[in-house]
């Protein structure tokens, strides 16, 4: 509510976000949510809680993956925006972004529509799309939001089977003994 006093939640929002608060604290290790559209369910799992994670933890490694690469990009600059905000920086004085998208050999902290890092921490956020590369890259939090486009593609078997090849060779080959795990969807 600091962060968005725009916000006006329902009953049901205190319940999601008491059940997000459990899983920001690692009392729960997977979860997925399944919540019709246009009930927030992304504002708190996909935008809210990857800026929370990282104030309460700026080396924390976290993938947010979406359907698409544009999607995933769009979350991206979403959470930068709320990390950069002044009321954030009020919470958690410590998480900070590089000023410019680039590199730069006096900060060294990655910052684009795909990547950024905090600056003078290990954490970092990557987003991709289904299908994207996560090669290389440890992830401690795995955020799954809307692996569907819309229900035909929901409802199409090649479309799901290539969602959980793609899953299985890559998303899950970055989880480690300790990651965590949020899946976020429609249930079509």
């Amino acid at each position: 509510l600091f962060t968005f006093p725009a916000f006006k939640p329902a009953q049901f929002h205190r319940h999601y976000y008491d059940t997000l608060t459990k899983f920001a604290n690692g009392d729960i290790k997977k979860l997925m949510i399944f919540m019709p559209p246009q009930t927030g369910k992304t504002e708190g799992a996909t935008r809210r809680l990857p800026a929370f994670l990282l104030g309460h933890n700026p080396d924390l490694k976290i993938g947010v993956i979406s359907y698409s690469s544009t999607r995933a990009r769009k979350f991206n600059r979403e959470i930068q925006r709320i990390i950069d905000d002044d009321e954030y920086r009020k919470l958690f004085p410590e998480t900070k972004l590089s000023g410019k998208n680039v590199v730069t050999v006096s900060i060294n902290a990655l910052r684009n529509s795909e990547e950024f890092e905090i600056v003078g921490f290990d954490g970092s956020l990557k987003s991709v799309g289904i299908g994207g590369a996560l090669t290389g890259d440890k992830i401690d939090i795995l955020i799954i939001d809307d692996v569907y486009k819309d229900a035909m593609s929901a409802w199409s078997p090649v479309v799901r089977q290539n969602i959980e090849d793609w899953f299985d060779t890559v998303a899950d080959t970055r989880l480690h003994n300790d990651s965590q795990m949020l899946i976020v969807f429609t249930r079509w």
